[in-house]
């Protein structure tokens, strides 16, 4: 698990207690699951089971990549506000502060402020 540096857990990290199987092995698993049942043969519990995880593993890849973007879109609003931006970390979290602003926006995390401070700026923009 993640350590901060004051050597605590991390809080934006979860300990995962279980191990991630293999396709194979979730597809055997429903297959078995499935099989329970009696309603279908081992063939179409097999094909049920196959494209169970198939979408599941589909819908985690669009998760992903959907926070990959989330991400590419914050690091060119920083990119692009690098000179007009001051960024603070304290104890309550994080503040960015517009140059000649005396106040900004916070988060808890550095994303979370960069998401504040992008909805701000559409918020201003109308």
């Amino acid at each position: 698990m993640g350590r901060g540096s004051a050597g605590y857990p991390h809080p934006n990290r979860r300990r995962r207690e279980e191990v991630v199987r293999s396709r194979e092995e979730q597809i055997a698993d429903l297959t078995n699951l499935f099989g329970e049942e009696g309603t279908f043969s081992f063939v179409d519990d097999r094909d049920a089971a196959t494209k169970h995880i198939i979408e599941a593993e589909r819908r985690a890849e669009r998760r992903v990549q959907a926070e990959i973007a989330r991400d590419s879109e914050r690091l060119d609003w920083i990119e692009r506000h690098r000179a007009t931006q001051a960024v603070h970390l304290d104890g309550s979290g994080w503040h960015i502060v517009p140059d000649g602003e005396s106040c900004g926006v916070d988060g808890e995390t550095f994303r979370a402020a960069v998401d504040a401070a992008m909805k701000a700026e559409r918020e201003a923009q109308g």
